[in-house]
């Protein structure tokens, strides 16, 4: 599993996961800033899985069941979330790019 991290169009990180999730390598491309969601030195899939997180509806939103019945899926999963959305939220301009893409902000940004 990989992902490179972007601000706009810069890339910030690059992200890569084994296949048993236990060894986790975050490549900071831009140094800690606010670009920068990865700031420290600390790599490890919790890092990882929070990241994610933060890119998805909370667990305790009202219309949380709804949200998910209209996107199709079962749970509220972070990696299947970016998946779909790129990691894209309203209020910043991080978003994920998957290898083989050929995305732009333009192509994914939301306002």
């Amino acid at each position: 599993m990989e992902f490179t991290v972007m601000h706009m169009d810069e890339p910030v990180a690059q992200v890569r996961i084994s296949e048993n999730k236990k060894q986790v390598s975050i490549k900071k491309l831009v140094p800690d800033s606010y670009k920068q969601p990865f700031c420290g030195d600390r790599e490890d899939i919790f890092r990882v899985y929070d990241f994610l997180e933060s890119r998805c509806y909370e667990n305790g939103r009202a219309d949380l069941a709804e949200i998910l019945e209209a996107a199709g899926m079962r749970e509220n999963n972070p990696w299947e979330w970016v998946k779909r959305t790129h990691g894209v939220v309203y209020d910043d301009f991080i978003w994920i790019r998957f290898p083989g893409e050929n995305l732009a902000w333009k192509d994914v940004a939301i306002r």
